[in-house]
């Protein structure tokens, strides 16, 4: 029966939260009322507040109905509320995901007919779309997650783990399962990124070279070196520190200026006595003539643990870790990063130049930056530390020093590398 929706009394009702009722008005307007408001005798509500208040968006004078109960009696009106509310299922999330893939291909059906359409008929438009749908009223997305009571940034979450595991069943199946249970969306998601990325960070790429040509060492001042301009990922170096250095770090930054790729980072450590000079220096780098601009992103710690640490006599401190200062060439785009990287315990390994690092400690920088294939370039190579690292784990490597004997000490290890 049809019933004036001004003569509807809403009395107490127990949800007070009606949420957005936009997607339920477009609903209503699009495929009409599809379950009719529930009175009592007297015509007080007992379900459907919001499909009234739809009804009133869209200037509905009257709305569909049904007559559940007696007014007087109001045990049942209680329960009937109760049960109007907390007795539906829900859509599992992967459930949710099927209907969203139902009704996008019913949009873009629909988008494609208005595509044929108006490219044909309307007076003034450009028939050449450059191969897009064109653009609905609202998102496809929004429409698609409204239809099925969704978020938009949650169905899309919970439709990429739903994809993943069609691709990956044995892995990624488990998540699907856990996200129908428990219906926590979020959860699945960031375990599907973390498995990803895991997997991402070990796979071997299909064109990655033979190991003999994965590095570069080359005998040089690094202002000299001939790098192509753009072509490095990431710089990884580890310069002197002492006070007649001081000077390399601005050159460092314009080295890292022209070889970086847009985005592409530099990683250098240094040491604290003269922190504030290194990092004026490694600021001041200034060429119009370059898109992007060197700019500091963050400082790490570079944790040494142990009983090996270096007594700074002048400053009377033992130092346990030393910064790491990360520059990026234009804006970062890559991975969450934690801000403290380590050695293992006790490895300070000078067997192959004096202020040599360890190869676990350069390793976990490599595996928290990086990914295979990617090229890591160190403009102080010094006996090759972190080549033999980035080589070992799929990394591409250009090395570069000024002394003749690091370098052949860093091609000797890397050759090792090469012959497993």
């Amino acid at each position: 029966m049809k019933v004036p929706i001004d003569e509807i009394c809403i009395k107490r009702r127990f949800r007070k939260d009606l949420g957005d009722l936009e997607p339920l008005a477009s609903s209503i307007q699009a495929v009409g009322l599809l379950q009719p408001v529930v009175l009592d005798s007297r015509k007080g509500l007992i379900a459907g507040q919001r499909r009234v208040e739809a009804a009133r968006m869209l200037d509905w004078t009257e709305i569909e109905a049904v007559i559940a109960c007696d007014a007087d009696d109001a045990l049942r009106l209680l329960r009937a509320q109760r049960d109007e509310n907390t007795c539906r299922k829900d859509f599992a999330p992967s459930e949710a995901v099927a209907v969203g893939a139902a009704v996008e291909a019913i949009e873009s059906r629909a988008a494609k007919e208005r595509q044929r359409e108006h490219g044909e008929t309307a007076p003034g438009r450009r028939r050449d779309t450059g191969g897009k749908l064109p653009q609905l009223k609202g998102k496809t997305r929004d429409k698609v997650a409204a239809a099925v009571g969704m978020k938009a940034r949650t169905y899309e979450k919970a439709k990429a783990v739903v994809e993943a595991a069609k691709q990956d069943p044995k892995r990624f199946g488990p998540l699907v399962e856990e996200m129908d249970t428990t219906g926590k969306v979020d959860r699945a998601f960031k375990e599907l990124r973390r498995g990803q990325k895991t997997t991402a960070k070990t796979a071997v790429p299909a064109n990655l070279p033979a190991v003999t040509d994965r590095y570069e060492v080359v005998h040089a001042e690094f202002q000299q070196a001939e790098v192509a301009d753009k072509s490095v990922d990431w710089i990884i170096t580890d310069p002197p520190y002492r006070k007649e250095f001081l000077n390399l770090y601005g050159e460092l930054a314009a080295f890292a200026n022209r070889v970086l790729k847009p985005g592409g980072s530099l990683l250098v450590m240094v040491g604290q006595s003269y922190l504030p000079r290194v990092l004026d220096e490694l600021s001041s780098c200034s060429i119009p003539e370059l898109q992007q601009k060197l700019a500091y992103h963050w400082t790490l710690a570079y944790h040494t643990p142990g009983g090996q640490a270096v007594q700074l006599w002048d400053h009377k401190v033992n130092t346990f870790w030393k910064p790491i200062l990360w520059f990026v060439n234009g804006k970062y785009k890559g991975d969450w990063i934690g801000d403290v990287c380590s050695s293992a315990v006790n490895d300070n390994d000078k067997r192959f130049h004096e202020w040599g690092q360890s190869e676990s400690g350069m390793a976990d920088l490599i595996e928290r930056f990086t990914y295979p294939g990617q090229t890591i370039c160190d403009p102080f190579c010094g006996g090759g530390t972190t080549g033999v690292v980035a080589v070992r784990m799929n990394r591409l490597f250009i090395g570069i020093d000024r002394d003749s004997d690091a370098v052949a000490t860093t091609l000797r290890r890397l050759a090792e590398v090469a012959r497993g």
